[in-house]
């Protein structure tokens, strides 16, 4: 294979840009990976980039999804055409990704989107004032570096600014503060109020989102392979991974139904992979709830993935 995602390539660590969306940016990673794939998302960035008028649009629509000898009905059109306006809302929250890094689509859009651009709030030591020390010289620049810089990177948090006498037991020190940081009364903010979108599934797993962006990129890259080997080597299963050989030049006969089994695993991850690409179209990620698919054209899939990756090779 040309290409094969990484796990540690797509879920990278935390920075402190990006400290409210720790276990979430992996996630978002792979939602932009989908979105690269979707063919009803690429439709909305052409609908959209070209200014297309409405009756374009709906015909674009409508044909996306009557590919591979399916005709509609005037019903199924309409329901289509009124399905789409999801995918073009989504585009115009998340933008063109079609050749933008991540890296560069996070700190445009997405840390607006799923985190916040402001650095955590830290507690920070302003100066200090030795004993018997009258006044700290040029007490006024730390100060005003904390106000205008510190205090403003981390969004203006409302803050408590402490005398704090050192030389006492750190217990009374410590409650002393927790009194006033009570009678503050400053709620704590919740999970939800950090991100202006929250992710679709209440229990988060890479693994599966890993194995079906490698069914789709197998398939982009080898249209023909049959659906045992591209199960192989997207890790459909383990247990048929130990007995199977991708690069065997023979059938062996006690093969058979490993293959078949195998076949039948990759088909069905294949189609939810398809799902969580139309899904994430619409704004909703990780999901394989059913959706309408549109028609997988891969050959031009293919062609727009070697717009961003561009080591992949032609055909």
């Amino acid at each position: 294979m040309n290409k094969t995602p990484k796990n540690n390539s797509f879920l990278p660590g935390r920075t402190m840009k990006d400290w409210s969306t720790k276990g979430i940016k992996g996630y978002v990673m792979l939602m932009v990976e989908f979105l690269r794939i979707s063919p009803s998302y690429e439709l909305a960035r052409q609908i959209l980039n070209k200014n297309l008028d409405k009756k374009t649009q709906n015909k674009l629509i409508t044909q996306l999804y009557e590919a591979e000898g399916k005709t509609l009905s005037a019903i199924d059109k309409q329901a289509v055409i009124a399905e789409f306006q999801t995918v073009l809302t989504t585009y115009d929250e998340f933008g063109d990704i079609a050749t933008m890094t991540f890296d560069d689509w996070w700190q445009a859009r997405g840390i607006y989107i799923y985190g916040t651009p402001f650095s955590k709030p830290l507690v920070k030591q302003i100066t200090r004032i030795d004993k018997d020390e009258d006044f700290e010289p040029l007490f006024y620049k730390p100060y005003e570096q904390y106000l205008t810089k510190i205090r403003s990177s981390e969004g203006n948090p409302t803050s408590l600014i402490l005398g704090l006498p050192l030389g006492m037991p750190k217990a009374d020190l410590l409650r002393q503060v927790s009194k006033l940081i009570d009678n503050a009364k400053v709620p704590l903010a919740t999970k939800s109020a950090r991100a202006s979108k929250a992710l679709a599934a209440k229990r988060l797993r890479s693994e599966p989102l890993f194995i079906q962006l490698r069914i789709l990129m197998a398939k982009a890259q080898y249209p023909d392979m049959q659906l045992w080997k591209v199960g192989l080597w997207a890790k459909v299963s383990a247990k048929h991974a130990k007995t199977l050989d991708l690069k065997e030049s023979k059938k062996k006969f006690e093969d058979a139904d490993s293959k078949e089994h195998l076949a039948i695993l990759t088909s069905r991850a294949f189609k939810n992979a398809k799902q969580v690409a139309e899904n994430a179209a619409r704004g909703s990620f990780p999901s394989s709830k059913p959706v309408r698919l549109p028609h997988y054209d891969f050959e031009d899939i293919y062609s727009r993935l070697r717009m961003h990756y561009k080591t992949l090779k032609p055909r």
